[in-house]
């Protein structure tokens, strides 16, 4: 389990509230548990699926603050662009993989 001490003393993270974070670091587990379902993952150890899930928790609470999952308005001519889940899906993969080694495939 994630603790809020490991993402501040050994991540150095700072943007995630403590008191929001046993939520994200839930979250941030979660779609883990789902990356390893689809991929292979293979890690160095406890210490770097740690430091991919405060990376994915840093992107999950990024997403959650920005506003309605939109992405960008425009006012001439009316444009709104709303942020998908796949975006973010890739967006986690993205972190996860800076830490873990993620395969996809069939292996021999």
């Amino acid at each position: 389990m994630l603790t809020y001490e490991f993402y501040t003393d050994s991540y150095f993270g700072s943007s995630i509230p403590e008191a929001a974070f046993p939520h994200i670091a839930a979250r941030a587990e979660a779609a883990l548990s789902k990356m390893k379902r689809i991929y292979r993952v293979e890690s160095t150890g406890a210490l770097s699926e740690r430091m991919a899930l405060c990376a994915m928790a840093e992107t999950i609470y990024d997403a959650s603050r920005r506003h309605s999952g939109i992405s960008q308005v425009r006012m001439g001519e009316m444009t709104v662009s709303y942020r998908d889940s796949k975006a973010l899906s890739r967006e986690l993969v993205g972190k996860a993989s800076m830490y873990l080694d993620l395969y996809r495939g069939v292996t021999v």
